[in-house]
């Protein structure tokens, strides 16, 4: 089984290392999209968390990206930062059972 990684601001990144989550504190979003590009190679990582606050000022950058991408599964957790909005479970499986 693969690996999940996270990569955020340091407090949602300590969260998930208390978990022994791998993770990836990140402060400027715009390096986000050279960072994906380093890990899509990584072949032991499975699903990469990204949080909402560094996804948010580069959508539109980084939307394609994250379309085009099979493996690993990226997507996007709310961070402390973030207003919290419902999670669609049923288009997350959908994509990750690669039909969205």
């Amino acid at each position: 089984m693969g690996k999940v990684l996270v990569i955020g601001d340091k407090y949602t990144v300590n969260l998930f290392r208390l978990i022994g989550v791998e993770s990836l504190v990140l402060e400027d979003p715009l390096k986000l999209e050279d960072i994906i590009q380093k890990l899509k190679k990584r072949e032991d990582i499975d699903l990469i968390l990204i949080s909402n606050d560094l996804y948010t000022p580069v959508k539109e950058k980084i939307d394609s990206l994250l379309l085009e991408q099979k493996k690993p599964l990226i997507t996007i957790i709310p961070s402390p930062y973030s207003e919290s909005k419902p999670i669609d479970v049923k288009s997350l499986i959908l994509r990750a059972l690669g039909f969205g």
